[in-house]
């Protein structure tokens, strides 16, 4: 799940339209990291001015997602091992938190939503359907929180991760692992019987071994 709007949104202007386009290829693996994007080539390709193009890549870089060289073009960001440990440690840092104060904030309507998304992830059957049902669930989770910056710091992260899983495909089939899905259903379990210490332990623990896998897959890249 990506934090952009749909990319085909007729709502969005051009230069909207172009940058959430390019950021879907580069979050997909279709723009590979350290792949050269110059905007006359862009241009052709996406059948748009240069305008466009250079705004959009001026607003991808603002975010991370490339990296301006001067009198070359652009490249997409490099995605290293050290890179990985900082995401996760950030999610450290902020999910276990967040999924507390959740617990303490979230009707048990809310939490069916939780369960929903669980059984979407448990039985989906394309990479893009278990990304989207994982990300919803965390992204959930910060928003019952209510702190409105760590959700859209969750926002990045869910993208970045998303990236993750596309660059490195024997990632893939871990997002529908019964370990995964187990680890989703005893949190939910845990945020409504109110134990929040059991809620902290799992998420936490749960940041690890998403930290172990994606460092482990990764070598493949």
């Amino acid at each position: 799940m990506s934090s952009d709007p749909e990319p085909r949104d007729p709502r969005l202007s051009l230069t909207e339209r172009t940058h959430a386009l390019i950021k879907e290829d580069i979050l997909t693996g279709r723009r590979l990291p350290e792949s050269m994007l110059v905007e006359h080539e862009l241009a052709q390709e996406y059948g748009v001015s240069k305008t466009p193009i250079r705004e959009a890549l001026r607003l991808l870089a603002h975010d991370g997602w490339v990296l301006v060289l001067p009198r070359k073009g652009y490249l997409v960001r490099p995605l290293r091992f050290e890179d990985v440990r900082e995401i996760f440690a950030l999610r450290q840092m902020i999910e276990p938190p967040l999924v507390v104060e959740a617990a303490k904030r979230s009707s048990p309507e809310q939490l069916d939503v939780l369960e929903r998304h669980i059984d979407d992830q448990a039985a989906a059957t394309s990479t893009e359907a278990a990304l989207n049902a994982a990300a919803a669930f965390h992204l959930d989770i910060a928003r019952l929180s209510g702190n409105r910056r760590a959700e859209r710091i969750m926002l990045g992260v869910t993208d970045e991760v998303r990236r993750m899983h596309y660059l490195a495909p024997n990632l893939q089939s871990r997002l529908t692992e019964d370990a995964e899905i187990r680890d989703h259903r005893d949190l939910v379990s845990a945020m409504r019987r109110l134990d929040i210490e059991r809620a902290y332990e799992i998420m936490d623990r749960h940041s690890q071994e998403s930290l172990r896998q994606k460092l482990e897959g990764l070598t493949t890249i």
